[in-house]
């Protein structure tokens, strides 16, 4: 009995660490566990530039099925961390979205076939600040920036 407890267990442990899903709550206003503010123009701490063809460092798709998600986007409720999108002000990292031209990272956005990450969200249209508050950490990853 206990052994089959403890395979369960394991299993369970196991099984959620392979299927992970991060759920990140976007705010507006309010606090967050990380400010990010967007800029089109300036200085960035990372430069991002979205592109439809050729290579990026990463890809991004979305579903519309939750379960298949890697990270889920809400605007109110609970998650496992919250994002504040400012557009003014300061915040904890300066993300500038440039058209061309030089970029720390590019991420490539996928309609379809196999991508890198796939993001869900409950609304219909997920703007290029979501797409970055639901990879904050990965961006940050790829740029190797450091708090």
């Amino acid at each position: 009995m206990k052994i089959k407890f403890l395979v369960l267990v394991i299993t369970l442990f196991t099984s959620s660490s392979l299927f992970s899903q991060e759920v990140v709550i976007i705010k507006e206003t309010g606090f967050g566990d990380i400010d990010i503010r967007i800029k089109e123009s300036g200085f960035g701490d990372i430069d991002v530039r979205f592109k439809e063809s050729g290579f990026g460092d990463f890809s991004v798709g979305f579903t519309n099925s939750k379960s298949k998600a890697d990270f889920a986007l809400k605007h109110s409720g609970f998650g496992d961390r919250s994002v504040r999108i400012k557009e003014r002000g300061f915040g904890d990292i300066d993300i500038r979205i440039t058209e061309s031209g030089f970029s720390d990272i590019d991420i490539r956005i996928k309609e379809s076939g196999m991508v890198d990450y796939l993001i869900y969200s409950e609304n219909e249209y997920v703007t290029k600040s979501e797409i970055i508050a639901a990879l904050i950490n990965v961006i940050k990853k790829y740029a190797e920036y450091e708090d």
